[in-house]
């Protein structure tokens, strides 16, 4: 009766971590998930999918870094390296034409004048186009 009881209550036991150790773990998937939401101001309607199978590259681009805004654009590591204050963050999605990024990006900067701005730059193939998308993020710093 003694090895019964001992057995249950080691098999309670394991049952109980194992539970504890699925819970963890789902706080953690629900954790990774809500980092990636973003905050969208009110007036923008606007609809965000993402793609389990997306494959985003990081692309070096120039193109919008034109003389009004070399003296405010700084890499994102160099606005860590100054200390700059993040102070908003904004993403834009889906562009395919990388020039009509850019002048979404300038729109938003001459409206906001920030201090200082980075942008990290995403491409991702879409295979049922057979074109590349863009997503820039851009971050505002002060």
């Amino acid at each position: 009766m003694m090895k019964k009881t001992i057995i249950a209550l080691t098999m309670m036991t394991l049952s109980a971590g194992a539970q504890a150790e699925s819970n963890q773990a789902s706080t953690d998937k629900l954790n990774s998930a809500m980092e990636q939401l973003t905050v969208v101001d009110e007036q923008t309607d606007i609809f965000i999918t993402v793609d389990e199978d997306a494959s985003f590259e990081s692309v070096t681009y120039q193109g919008f870094i034109t003389d009004i805004y070399s003296e405010i654009y700084v890499t994102s590591h160099e606005a860590k390296e100054h200390g700059l204050e993040k102070v908003k963050k904004f993403y834009i999605y889906n562009e395919v034409d990388i020039d009509a990024l850019s002048h979404k990006i300038a729109a938003r900067i001459d409206a906001d004048k920030p201090t200082a701005f980075s942008v990290d730059l995403y491409r991702d193939y879409r295979n049922d186009s057979g074109k590349f998308t863009f997503i820039a993020r851009v971050i505002e710093y002060k």
